[in-house]
């Protein structure tokens, strides 16, 4: 079985839907994903959408309602109690899962999500991608190449349980005052120093491409293995403040989330406001741009989820 963990709230469940969609529609073994949701107060309408659905998906789901008290909402800033919920999944997911793959609700997966499974991380208790730009790591005394995203991780679920995330996250973010600007990602890495390294394409991000075309100096020994990760993304990451699911998202590669998107209950509903002048200008710019970064896409997403049909829910 392959056990995969999503975090949600009411307002990025069809976020979550999206990545589960292609995670499925990718996976030679559809059959072997189970989908792990912790949720934070999802409704009993989606509860019932998301197992409505399952029945006409041949992976299986279990939603979870995790109780998240331990951080003050306000503190948090723009990460909400749900973004904090997979600190503690070792306390909600069942003895059978031993391994797990967390994915952020902001990415769509292109490949068999067992190939990152069957990475073997040589006895780390986490494995995960590098981040490429966004932090500020020296502030914690990490350099660059020491610091991973924490969108897309391979948890040895012991190794977690033994660093007793929960407290020192708890205490990490108490001794910043909550001022971290990621706070789940910036206390990981601290927690985790020993963490696996794993190749870019399995978390794609936007600045491989002003890395690649800029060949950025400080990433020279890895120019190689962003431009495949650009050329076959295994695992394609929206950071940023503009999402795929808002109208003025520059990212070449957002017409797929907002396909799998449609594969799921929830449609397409593009988050738009009139741009200034100026805005047009720039994304008129940009096109031409994001043309030619598409471009450079030469693997083929699948774009069909497997016909199947289980007995529906009781």
């Amino acid at each position: 079985m392959i056990d995969i963990v999503l975090c949600s709230d009411e307002a990025y469940i069809d976020k979550a839907a999206a990545v589960i969609a292609s995670t499925v529609c990718h996976s030679e073994t559809p059959e072997a994903l189970h989908f792990y949701i912790l949720g934070y107060k999802l409704s009993a309408s989606t509860h019932q959408k998301l197992h409505n659905w399952f029945t006409t998906l041949p992976a299986e789901l279990t939603i979870i309602e995790a109780e998240n008290s331990r951080w003050p909402e306000l503190t948090l800033g723009r990460f909400g109690p749900a973004a904090m919920l997979r600190l503690g999944m070792h306390n909600w997911l069942p003895p059978s899962c031993q391994k797990v793959i967390y994915l952020d609700c902001d990415l769509v997966v292109l490949d068999d999500i067992a190939n990152l499974l069957a990475f073997d991380i040589q006895g780390a208790p986490i494995a995960s991608v590098a981040n490429l730009q966004g932090t500020q790591q020296s502030r914690m005394g990490l350099g660059y190449q020491h610091y991973f995203n924490s969108g897309v991780l391979l948890v040895d679920l012991e190794g977690w349980k033994a660093r007793n995330v929960l407290d020192q996250v708890e205490q990490i973010l108490k001794l910043h005052d909550y001022t971290l600007s990621y706070p789940d990602q910036d206390a990981l890495n601290l927690i985790f120093q020993d963490w696996y390294r794993l190749p870019m394409r399995w978390n794609m991000q936007p600045y491989a491409y002003p890395a690649v075309e800029k060949k950025a100096a400080h990433y020279a020994d890895w120019q190689k293995e962003l431009e495949h990760a650009i050329r076959e993304p295994a695992i394609i990451h929206f950071i940023g403040a503009r999402k795929p699911w808002h109208a003025d998202s520059r990212h070449p590669l957002a017409y797929l989330y907002r396909h799998y998107l449609s594969l799921t209950p929830w449609q397409p509903s593009v988050q738009a406001t009139r741009p200034s002048l100026q805005r047009r200008l720039k994304q008129m710019l940009a096109w031409f741009k994001n043309r030619r970064r598409r471009q450079r896409l030469q693997c083929s997403p699948v774009m069909q989820l497997p016909p199947h049909q289980k007995d529906s829910p009781t």
